[in-house]
């Protein structure tokens, strides 16, 4: 085993445990559940991207790019941390579903002062930097053809639904608020209510 594998293997079996940690909290239980199809898909689709990037290193002449591994690296790091971040910023609000909890309200802090989504948006630097720290290019591929317009599909319908379940504070949350957070002229806004989900 080379020593790139080798370390490799410990920062994957460390963000591993980090995830199920973080998948063992609990928000608020008895909420309404309002998913739909984009639950099962973007699961499905988070573990093939996964997979995807193992097989694709394993099944060749692990030959890497060391800069294109540490990019990936940072990245990975990167979204390991803002997904933890938004599991504790959201709490009792917190559900990998799409559900709407007892007096619910719109979280605008931490991450979510600047995304509406930064969850998801984090499991894309996840995504994206396990490929490029295996240099799983044909994964990557697969991530912006496939993972990213379930993404979108899963955004949108979650918007709906936070949209008529909390108006009008979502409505407004999301004047304020945007999904991506673009360095333009009022993307960054100071606010004060309480959202749902990643």
């Amino acid at each position: 085993m080379s020593s790139f594998t080798a370390i490799f293997l410990l920062y994957f079996l460390i963000v591993v445990i980090i995830k199920v940690a973080v998948f063992r909290m609990r928000g608020e239980e008895g909420g309404d559940l309002k998913d739909n199809w984009t639950f099962p898909a973007i699961f499905t689709s988070y573990l093939v991207a996964v997979m995807g990037s193992l097989a694709e290193f394993f099944l060749r002449t692990p030959e890497v790019n060391p800069f294109v591994s540490l990019s990936g690296y940072v990245l990975a790091t990167g979204g390991v941390i803002i997904t933890r971040r938004c599991v504790m910023t959201l709490g009792r609000w917190w559900s990998v579903r799409i559900e709407i909890k007892k007096g619910h309200q719109v979280v605008e802090e931490g991450p979510y002062r600047i995304s509406r989504h930064p969850y998801y948006l984090a499991t894309l630097l996840e995504l994206g930097g396990l490929s490029l720290i295996l240099n799983s290019f044909r994964t990557l591929l697969y991530i912006v053809l496939v993972h990213i317009p379930i993404l979108v599909a899963r955004i949108s319908s979650e918007e709906r639904v936070l949209s008529r379940a909390l108006s009008p504070t979502y409505p407004d949350y999301k004047k304020r608020t945007r999904v991506i957070p673009l360095p333009l002229r009022g993307s960054l806004r100071d606010t004060q209510s309480r959202s749902c989900s990643p």
